[in-house]
């Protein structure tokens, strides 16, 4: 068996270098015959682990053939064998906790956070712009409610009446030719020839011709003058609290001389660029009662800054002045704020009013107990001639509420009004008439 072994050994070690696949042997112990079975000699006990585990290195030894690109040698690798515990195991693990399932979904629609360069922003402050007129332009551009400016409707009926006067006297001039025409030949006015033959230019007399060009141009710059007036007559007021919070500015800060905030004192002539929204005036009461309430969390909590600015400024708007008494909100935040508010409003005029008839016309509500505890109840006819009475009266509070709200949160026409009360009203009204009715 030896000798089998050793020339087993000599062919492997006789095998050329540019063998491509990997030739190994496993070098078994001896092993001795003895009858008709092998038993294996004893070998010396090979040295402990260096990791002091239960493991024992085997003696064992695997001989590699390398490729032929590289040097003909062998190497000698020893192996490792585990009887009970794994040694990748025993070793301290260093590779990240594989993620659970939670997190693998959600993971999907997580995107990656944008660059620097993209959420980079850039706002003028009111710090950094000069004072005069820069900073007085950058406030009032910094938010749309403060946008507002003159339209100078006196100017403009100044000029349009100038230009009517100057066609009118065209006109007038231009009538006396036609007549004199009509009277010298009649067929002057029945072809344009006599015009065309008539002499222009300096030193000629003024022709037919030359009254229609001027009162062509005039009409054009009066017709432009015109539209634009209208135009500016359908511009909006600004609100009170709008214009208050320009004149507190220019009064604090002063960026102009008396003489240039002359303008901003018409208040009448005043006009604003930003379209108002369906329930302005609430906003603005809104954002009145978020600013009050901030200063006072601010003082009884004593925080650096207001605790409810994170919610109703976005960082642009925190960004535009480090000034404490100017505020800037959010206007999509606040339109979310009330929507609610108007979500939470007609919930309350809808089911209130139902909840409250419905107490009124239940029957166990009319159900009277007498010293000796015996039940009784009320004619159906009084009962019912008192749910019937007080169901219109809750019906009529309801209704004037509803009238309100619909006045003052929306901008609602005098016929969408009357519309939407009838059919609130004619709600009520069904429910009463299911309620109240004789045997309910």
């Amino acid at each position: 068996m030896r000798k089998k072994l050793a020339h087993l050994l000599f062919v492997t070690s006789s095998l050329p270098c540019g063998s491509r696949l990997p030739f190994c042997l496993a070098m078994t112990p001896p092993r001795t015959m003895t009858g008709d079975t092998f038993t294996d000699e004893k070998t010396p006990p090979s040295p402990a682990s260096p990791t002091n585990t239960d493991t024992t290195l085997r003696g064992d030894a695997f001989i590699e053939i390398a490729d032929e690109n590289s040097d003909c040698h062998s190497t000698i690798s020893p192996s490792v064998r585990t009887n009970e515990v794994d040694v990748e195991s025993a070793q301290p693990q260093t590779e990240n906790k594989r993620p659970g399932v939670l997190q693998r979904v959600t993971g999907s629609f997580r995107s990656e956070p944008d660059p620097i360069f993209v959420t980079e922003t850039n706002t003028r402050t009111l710090e950094g712009t000069p004072n005069g007129f820069p900073r007085l332009a950058a406030f009032q551009a910094s938010d749309t409610n403060f946008a507002l400016y003159r339209s100078f409707s006196y100017l403009h009926s100044r000029v349009l009446l100038d230009l009517q006067d100057e066609i009118t006297s065209l006109e007038a001039e231009l009538d006396e030719i036609d007549l004199e025409d009509s009277f010298e030949d009649q067929r002057r006015l029945m072809s344009r020839d006599y015009d065309a033959s008539q002499p222009h230019g300096e030193g000629a007399p003024r022709s037919r011709r030359v009254i229609l060009r001027e009162i062509k141009t005039k009409l054009l710059e009066y017709d432009e003058v015109l539209m634009k007036a209208r135009d500016l007559q359908s511009f909006q007021k600004p609100s009170d609290r709008n214009y208050r919070s320009l004149r507190r500015y220019c009064y604090k800060k002063k960026p102009l001389l008396d003489e240039g905030l002359e303008s901003i004192r018409t208040k009448e002539d005043m006009v604003t660029i930003h379209n108002g929204r369906e329930w302005a005036t609430f906003d603005g009461g809104v954002e009145t009662v978020i600013g009050q309430t901030d200063k006072f969390l601010q003082k009884v909590f004593r925080t650096k800054t207001p605790p409810l600015q994170k919610y109703f400024r976005t960082p642009e708007a925190q960004e535009k002045t480090t000034d404490p008494d100017i505020s800037y909100y959010s206007s999509s935040r606040i339109d979310k704020l009330v929507n609610i508010l108007i979500t939470f409003i007609i919930f309350c005029l809808l089911v209130i009013p139902v909840i409250t008839m419905y107490q009124l016309t239940n029957t166990a509500a009319h159900i009277e107990v007498d010293p000796s505890g015996n039940t009784t109840t009320t004619s159906t006819i009084d009962t019912n001639k008192r749910d019937t009475f007080n169901a219109v009266g809750v019906l009529m509070v309801f209704t004037l509420l509803f009238s309100a709200a619909m006045s003052l949160l929306t901008k609602a026409a005098r016929h969408e009004l009357f519309a939407a009360s009838a059919a609130y009203c004619a709600i009520l009204v069904v429910f009463i008439g299911n309620f109240t009715g004789p045997g309910n």
